[in-house]
């Protein structure tokens, strides 16, 4: 099993938010770091858009661990609206003062901690040293290539189709002889649709060729054939 490490390509683009509860009341502390690095292990390499763009990436899959996220830059608070400027003060210096110790004192409980990733991102296969990035040499974002989708591969697939059943529609069919018994020797040297008996359900035409006394497969029962000459 392949050891997989995750890292932002951007500074100040690691953030750890820390979920506080105290009688039903949830709390945040959201932290930012210069550098963020996780780790994971996985057969597979992890199904990850490292443009990552919109809201981030929250290393909640692959069963990510954290390895470490370095030099804290900045630090805010999320209080619910109903929450008094007294007791977010409160809060505020006790974190201040002695931490989780603090916070603790006063009744919250981390119980939940998230770590989210902003902007591009780098994924290293750390057994085999092969990197994935989507920065070229200069540090900016390539650009995306072009790929279809999904969708829009269904949709062509559904436009071929609906395009050769209208062709194969157009196309004029054949007229056959009816079924003859392989006792009854066909007129002409030639090409014939025939049944036999080693594949009796088989649902697609099957062929052989009577060369004037024989027929290329002994186990034909039945044959048949263009009941016009096509040089005609």
């Amino acid at each position: 099993m392949a050891v997989w490490e995750l890292s932002t390509e951007y500074k100040k683009n690691a953030i750890e938010v820390q979920l506080w509860y105290k009688d039903g009341v949830t709390i945040k502390r959201i932290e930012g770091y210069r550098w963020g690095t996780f780790y994971c292990e996985s057969d597979e390499r992890p199904d990850i858009d490292l443009r990552n763009e919109g809201d981030g990436y929250e290393l909640a899959d692959y069963d990510w661990e954290l390895d470490s996220l370095d030099d804290g830059c900045w630090a805010d608070w999320e209080f619910p609206d109903s929450m008094s400027e007294e007791e977010r003060t409160k809060i505020e210096e006790a974190w201040d003062n002695e931490w989780y110790e603090g916070m603790e004192a006063l009744g919250w409980s981390n119980d939940d901690t998230e770590y989210w990733f902003q902007g591009p991102l780098k994924l290293v296969n750390k057994d085999t040293g092969e990197e994935f990035s989507v920065l070229d040499a200069d540090g900016n974002i390539k650009p995306e290539e072009d790929a279809i989708s999904q969708e829009e591969l269904e949709a062509g697939l559904e436009e071929l189709k609906r395009e050769f059943e209208e062709l194969m529609a157009a196309e004029e069919e054949p007229t056959l002889t009816n079924w003859f018994p392989s006792d009854v020797n066909p007129v002409r040297e030639g090409r014939y649709q025939v049944n036999d008996s080693k594949n009796p359900h088989w649902p697609f035409p099957t062929y052989a060729e009577w060369d004037g006394k024989k027929w290329s497969d002994a186990s034909i029962e039945q044959w048949r054939g263009l009941a016009e000459d096509p040089n005609k």
